[in-house]
C-alpha cells in the first residue's frame, strides 16, 4: 500500500491558502492522507469483489461513496454503501444447510423470495452469468417441484422458472462467504496507524488571518 505523506503535504500547500476577506484558513495533511486511503480502499474492494466473483451488476461497488467529515475537533472517514454489502462478505446460512457460511451471523429462515430479490435474480440470469437448468425432477428441488410454487410449462415462463429455481437454491443452501470486504479492509489499513502518526507529526497546522493595515502609527 502506497500512501504518500509528501504528496499530502504538497496538496495541502497548493490548496490551503485563502487571503480573501476576513477568513481564517487552516490546513493539514491528515485530510489528504485520508483521501488517499479512501481511494485505495475503493480500489481494493473492487479488486477483491471481482477476484472472488462477488460483482454481478456492479451496483454494489458503484454505490460506495467515501466521505471525510470534520467536526467537534475530529475527522471521520465514512463509507456509504448498499446495506447488503456484508451478505456476500460474511455469507448467509441457508434454511437447510450452513456449509457455505458456517460462521456467518446471517441466516435465511424460510423459502420466501421477495419481489426485489426476484428482480435482481432475473437481471442476473439475463446477463448470462448464471447457469440455471429447470427440470421437473431436479435433485435440489425434489420430484414434483411445481408443488413448491414453481412453473415449468412453456417458453413464456422459462425465466420465471429459472428465477424461482435459483431463489429456492439460494434460500436452501445460503450464500458462500467470500471475505472480499474484510480482505480489502485489512489490506488497505494494514499500516494505517503508522501512516497517520506520520501525517499528524509532519502535518503542521498553519493558520492565516487576513490583517487589515491601518494608516498612521496605529
Amino acid at each position: 500500500m502506497s500512501i504518500n505523506i509528501r504528496k499530502a503535504q504538497n496538496e495541502a500547500l497548493a490548496s490551503g491558502f485563502d487571503f480573501g476577506g476576513d477568513n481564517i484558513t487552516e490546513f493539514t495533511v491528515v485530510n489528504s492522507v485520508l483521501e488517499q486511503y479512501a481511494a485505495e480502499f475503493l480500489k481494493n474492494i473492487s479488486y477483491y469483489a471481482n477476484n472472488k466473483k462477488v460483482v454481478s451488476s456492479g451496483d454494489l461497488i458503484n454505490s460506495m461513496v467515501p466521505e471525510i467529515v470534520e467536526g467537534n475537533g475530529s475527522i471521520v472517514f465514512r463509507l456509504k454503501m448498499i446495506d447488503y454489502y456484508d451478505f456476500p462478505n460474511e455469507g448467509v446460512k441457508g434454511v437447510k444447510s450452513t456449509t457455505n457460511a458456517p460462521k456467518s451471523p446471517y441466516r435465511y429462515r424460510n423459502y420466501g423470495v421477495p419481489q426485489s430479490m426476484k428482480d435482481s435474480l432475473k437481471k442476473y440470469i439475463q446477463s448470462g452469468k448464471a447457469k440455471i437448468t429447470s427440470v421437473m425432477n431436479d435433485k435440489a428441488l425434489g420430484k414434483g417441484g411445481e408443488k413448491k410454487g414453481l412453473r415449468f410449462a412453456g417458453k413464456k415462463t422459462l425465466i420465471d422458472t429459472q428465477v424461482a429455481t435459483l431463489g429456492y437454491l439460494i434460500k436452501r443452501f445460503g450464500i458462500k462467504s467470500t471475505n472480499y470486504f474484510t480482505d480489502a479492509f485489512n489490506k488497505t489499513f494494514e499500516d494505517f496507524e503508522v501512516k497517520m502518526f506520520e501525517a499528524v507529526e509532519s502535518g503542521i497546522i498553519i493558520t492565516f488571518e487576513n490583517i487589515k493595515l491601518r494608516d498612521g502609527n496605529k
